[in-house]
């Protein structure tokens, strides 16, 4: 009687005083991924090539059911991708702060490990907001600093997201006295389908000089003007897609429109998969893309299949050919292994 009074009070006190594994356990949460390519490229030289392209290591912090927190690490570049606090008062109103994925489009701010070809994002994509474009953020990967207010309404049937960032883009200061501001709005009609509309409205800043017409010219970005002593140039970017999962089936497509100083660009993707193909876990998949920009237009198509053997772990093949221009196309292959913890 006595041994099992004393372990009863010790499992009392023991939930009563977590340890501080337990304790830490409760309230973080860590997960990461890695991805390692063989490349083969018909017009570069080496024509081919072994590399890891990312080491991703994630802490989640649930500090209550109000506050929460994330930091991401990219081992493979040594850099930080986010750093962010957010306050949730209620299922229709969250706010974040801090360094965060720009809420724009449908695609970028879907996770690397879900996106369905090797090179990851569209052309489209990586150009308005990824930092492939010199005058949108280089080296972005998507991410800015600021404050951003989103939400889930009507039983999730409407979300919307409403930013205001610096516009310098991922671990950078801002550049000028202007902020950008982000809007999102997605509508789900029904269970399977969604509708999206978002843009960015701000202004850019990069080193100007002074032509002998008096104009002022940026070597990084030959061909576009509207750019003032300063440096300061309009910036903006709108998007609008759909995207459609079913258990047989997914689509994503979206068409963006973008201006930068005088110039406008535009571009457009389309990426499906067909799911459980012969055996389970195994995808086909397809993608289009297409974009114009003051540096040409490009086209590339994609097909390929992914096996998922392991939760979020997966091996891809993919086969492109990438046109830019009149040039001629560049066939490539690519494989992929991620691995997800």
């Amino acid at each position: 009687m006595a041994v099992f009074a004393v372990t009863a009070n010790a499992q009392e006190e023991k939930k009563v005083k977590p340890s501080w594994l337990n304790s830490l356990a409760e309230h973080f949460h860590f997960n990461g991924y890695a991805m390692a390519d063989w490349q083969y490229h018909d017009k570069s030289t080496p024509n081919n090539e072994f590399s890891v392209e990312k080491i991703i290591f994630i802490a989640d912090a649930k500090l209550n059911d109000k506050f929460s927190a994330e930091f991401m690490y990219d081992f493979r570049k040594t850099s930080l991708h986010e750093l962010w606090v957010n306050y949730r008062p209620c299922d229709a109103v969250n706010i974040k702060i801090g360094q965060f994925k720009t809420p724009f489009s449908i695609e970028n701010p879907i996770a690397p490990v879900i996106l369905e070809t090797i090179n990851l994002t569209s052309l489209v994509t990586t150009d308005m907001i990824m930092g492939s474009n010199p005058l949108m953020m280089p080296a972005g990967a998507g991410r800015d600093i600021g404050i951003t207010v989103y939400g889930d309404l009507f039983d999730k049937k409407l979300s919307y997201d409403l930013a205001v960032m610096n516009g310098g883009g991922r671990n950078n200061k801002d550049n000028n006295h202007q902020k950008d501001f982000v809007a999102r709005l997605s509508v789900k009609p029904i269970k399977e389908l969604m509708l999206s509309g978002s843009m960015v409205l701000g202004t850019g800043n990069i080193a100007v000089t002074q032509a002998e017409d008096g104009s002022w010219i940026s070597p990084a970005a030959p061909g576009v003007t509207g750019f003032k002593a300063n440096g300061n140039y309009t910036r903006n970017r709108f998007a609008a897609g759909l995207q459609l999962k079913t258990k047989p089936a997914n689509l994503r497509a979206e068409y963006m429109w973008g201006k930068d100083g005088n110039f406008n660009s535009n571009g457009y993707y389309a990426t499906g998969s067909l799911n459980n193909i012969f055996v389970k876990k195994l995808d086909f998949i397809a993608s289009y893309d297409h974009l114009k920009n003051f540096q040409g237009k490009q086209d590339r198509y994609t097909a390929g299949l992914q096996y998922w053997f392991y939760k979020a772990c997966r091996v891809q093949l993919n086969y492109t050919h990438h046109k830019r221009g009149e040039a001629e196309g560049e066939n490539s292959i690519l494989t992929q292994v991620q691995v997800a913890f």
